[in-house]
């Protein structure tokens, strides 16, 4: 949790030192009718974010959790404004990933693999709901939009009696120049968390 909060306060910090109409521009996010918060995209929903204290909701009020709160503020302040390129790297091709690929695999990619591994057709139902669309990849794979400029793919290889399941999470090549790598790993363990959390609810 501290962690997490001083992660936030920096992402809040850098926010609201930012021009607005410079990250509603890059990002491809919006303004609200009343021009006090940016309406931004993420894991197939609306979000506000207020540009007078940072604070994040959904578009129906909700309270986001604290990642889920960074990455949004951290997308706003850091992207490029580039658009994806269609082409995907993995966790150890970003800059200085190979610092953190075992990490990545152990709470991102493996659990993935876990709760998937012999439910494809769930795992494409539930990336459905976020937005995803089919690729082309290991036995089943999608792109999921979590923002309009930082898409993630995620593939899973069934498994059988001879081998285990396998999953990876794959980012675009841009996505280098809209997160840091830090930032990078946990949007890819919020992808596992919150696809676990919605196969805990069917």
């Amino acid at each position: 949790m501290c962690h997490e909060l001083t992660a936030h306060t920096a992402a809040l910090k850098d926010f609201l030192s930012a021009a607005p109409e410079e990250m509603v521009l890059k990002c491809g996010a919006s303004f609200s009718s009343d021009r006090r918060h940016i309406l931004i995209d993420y894991f197939g929903k609306k979000h506000l974010v207020s540009l007078q204290d940072g604070e994040v909701k959904t578009a129906l009020d909700e309270t986001v959790s604290f990642n889920d709160a960074t990455l949004i503020l951290q997308y706003l302040k850091q992207c490029s404004g580039l658009p994806p390129r269609g082409k995907w790297l993995s966790f150890l091709e970003l800059p200085e990933g190979i610092l953190h690929h075992v990490p990545f695999l152990n709470d991102a990619c493996n659990p993935l693999a876990e709760t998937f591994g012999h439910r494809l057709e769930l795992f494409k139902q539930l990336t459905g709901k976020l937005g995803a669309t089919r690729i082309q990849m290991g036995d089943t794979a999608v792109c999921v939009p979590v923002f309009t400029k930082l898409p993630l793919a995620a593939a899973i290889w069934e498994g059988d009696d001879e081998f285990p399941a396998r999953a990876v999470i794959l980012f675009d090549s841009i996505a280098q120049h809209q997160l840091t790598t830090a930032a990078l790993w946990v949007l890819g363990c919020e992808l596992t968390s919150k696809l676990q959390v919605m196969a805990e609810q069917k």
